[in-house]
């Protein structure tokens, strides 16, 4: 039975278990984590906080959140966990409405328990569909996890997921591609081209990851804002990036040429501002020369200077 009005931690198995309940009466956001957010067992029992659950409990709204820990080969698939799934699943019942949201390996886990915890809807960040690299053999990420795993995982798919799916992904990036067409149950998607498997820190760079998930809490996403705020990808550092290396389909020649003159154009900026770094350091050591030659007189102390200013700025 789940406690109200106060916060609840728990764990497990190889699972964190946190939540808070503040009206029954209000949705309920059920999420799971990117791998990059697993804990170590020293930081679960320092209470650090589950991923997501303090932007959630900030705004009063229910939340639980599940947060792997010991290592990103955890896939949120042991026995135990699952077990305890079906049971909570009961308690969820009495919310009006039972909201998923996750995160590449977090998407994964959440499609996967979708179904057992009783979602209503879920929201996924450039979700993994499997973890079975020979069922997504296009997918590099994969690889090593594939090397390290004991055990046939090839049923373990998050693809087959009935809850409806909505799945934000960049549509030129080819693993994320792949895994978002492996799900039955996408019923909605969103695309932000050229940002690569940087989903979340992408909307959360052009200040649209809150906006975006406060909305799918409470109805459906603007599109018509989502795409808008999208637009200012442009200025992030990491965009058209890789977009010449691994992209969707046969890339033409005029794409590939914005993307070498935005790559010139960002190179140029850097250049600049090396330059003035450069400029800076050399315009210190002058000075710092300068003090010394008021110190000292003669001929010898001014070559000096004039040697060490020279050197300076072949070193810079």
């Amino acid at each position: 039975m789940l406690l109200i009005n106060q916060a609840v931690r728990l764990q497990v198995d190889n699972v964190l278990v946190q939540y808070h309940i503040f009206d029954v009466n209000e949705p309920l956001m059920v999420t799971f984590p990117p791998s990059c957010q697993v804990m170590s067992q020293e930081q679960v029992d320092a209470k650090k906080q589950a991923w997501s659950f303090q932007f959630f409990t900030k705004k009063k709204m229910n939340v639980i959140s599940f947060n792997h820990i010991g290592s990103t080969k955890n896939y949120f698939d042991s026995t135990l966990f699952a077990v305890f799934v079906k049971g909570l699943a009961c308690d969820l019942i009495r919310f009006p409405k039972r909201i998923g949201y996750g995160s590449s390996l977090g998407g994964y886990a959440t499609a996967f328990h979708a179904d057992n915890l009783r979602l209503d809807k879920a929201l996924l960040l450039m979700p993994v569909s499997t973890y079975w690299q020979p069922s997504a053999p296009w997918d590099p990420k994969l690889i090593e996890h594939f090397k390290s795993q004991q055990r046939d995982m090839s049923h373990i798919d998050a693809s087959e997921c009935k809850t409806p799916l909505t799945i934000i992904y960049d549509p030129l990036y080819v693993p994320d591609t792949k895994h978002k067409q492996r799900f039955v149950n996408c019923v909605a998607s969103y695309r932000i081209p050229g940002v690569g498997h940087r989903i979340a820190r992408a909307l959360l760079d052009i200040g649209s990851l809150k906006e975006t998930i406060l909305e799918f809490r409470s109805g459906e996403i603007d599109s018509e804002r989502f795409y808008k705020q999208a637009r200012s990808r442009r200025s992030l550092s990491y965009f058209f990036r890789s977009l010449d290396e691994k992209h969707v389909g046969k890339i033409s020649t005029k794409r590939l040429a914005i993307i070498y003159l935005h790559k010139f154009y960002r190179y140029k900026q850097q250049s600049i501002e090396l330059d003035k770094i450069k400029n800076r350091l050399q315009e210190s050591v002058c000075k710092r020369l300068d003090y010394v030659c008021c110190l000292a007189h003669g001929k010898g102390v001014l070559a000096l200077r004039n040697a060490a200013a020279g050197s300076a700025l072949v070193f810079c």
